[in-house]
């Protein structure tokens, strides 16, 4: 049988393996390691320091504090610390690494084992996504709104600026649904989805709350501004739904929208936030729909928003 050597064994080994001496140079870079990051070996061993495959030298620092403490396993050793190297295009490549320091009478320095996490993360990025976001509208789902809204409330608070929520609800969608079927109320949804994409800004965060209701996040918006941003969404689905009132169609069904605005400086419960946008929806449906309403932070200043 023929004897293999050690060298042999490392490169066979799926996972990269990364040796470096007592100065930080790397002396081993095997064949896995030579496809993760993009490097040969011979541009590598006895030329490049490991502080050039880690993101910078504090980096490549506190790997090697690390290794000479025992918060990831016993002191000499580091076992399951997650990081990212560099690639050799600078990519940045998410990895598990254990390690152990060698003896001196070995030359000391050490050497890594690195596991590419690049899948995995992947997966749990898109089953986080899955996790916050509505199926049938793209939007985020209530489960996130609630998280969102925990974090803009803390940060209105903080620097005492405005935040305003914007309460949508579509107008006979039950009657769409009993009379001209789910998979056409569905359209419709999408439909509304759509609007509040188009005319959103990037700072704005779009939500299907349930059923046929939807909210907008604003920061640092009051609500006049607000109300302007809601009458561009009504006027946008109008637009581009088929059962639109404004589109002047034979449809007995018309398709509309009602939107609440208020706004708040977080000096309140999330529970009355929500009711007051809720309040100013209601108020818009009541009034006949295709409207926006306003409700400022005192509920006694409820205004129809100008079109």
């Amino acid at each position: 049988m023929k004897k293999i050597d050690s060298r042999t064994l490392v490169n066979l080994c799926p996972d990269p393996i990364i040796g470096v001496d007592a100065k930080g140079l790397i002396n081993l870079f095997n064949a896995a390691a030579q496809i993760l990051l993009g490097y040969s070996s011979e541009d590598v061993v006895g030329r490049l320091h490991i502080s050039e495959i880690y993101t910078s030298l504090d980096h490549a620092k506190e790997i090697k504090r690390l290794i000479q403490s025992d918060d990831f396993g016993e002191r000499g050793f580091v076992e399951g610390y997650e990081t990212v190297l560099k690639s050799a295009l600078g990519q940045e490549i998410p990895i598990r690494l254990s390690a152990s320091l060698l003896e001196e009478r070995d030359g000391g320095g050490s050497v890594g084992f690195f596991h590419d996490l690049s899948e995995r993360k992947r997966l749990e990025e898109k089953l986080k996504k899955q996790s916050i976001t509505d199926e049938l509208t793209g939007l985020y789902n209530q489960r996130h709104f609630y998280g969102v809204l925990s974090v803009e409330m803390d940060r209105a608070e903080r620097y005492q600026s405005p935040l305003s929520l914007i309460c949508v609800d579509l107008d006979n969608l039950k009657q769409v649904n009993d009379q001209l079927g789910h998979l056409e109320g569905d359209r419709i949804l999408r439909d509304v989805s759509r609007a509040l994409r188009e005319c959103s800004r990037s700072v704005d965060a779009c939500f299907r709350y349930g059923g046929d209701e939807f909210m907008i996040l604003a920061p640092q918006t009051d609500c006049i501004e607000s109300a302007q941003l809601a009458e561009r969404i009504r006027m946008r689905f109008n637009e581009i739904c088929r059962y639109s009132i404004d589109l002047g169609n034979t449809v007995v069904i018309n398709g509309s929208l009602s939107l609440g605005v208020t706004d708040t400086l977080a000096l309140e419960d999330v529970d009355h936030f929500i009711q007051r946008a809720d309040l100013a929806m209601y108020e818009a449906k009541n009034a006949g729909g295709n409207r926006t309403m306003m409700i400022k932070r005192q509920v006694a200043d409820k205004v129809e928003a100008e079109v």
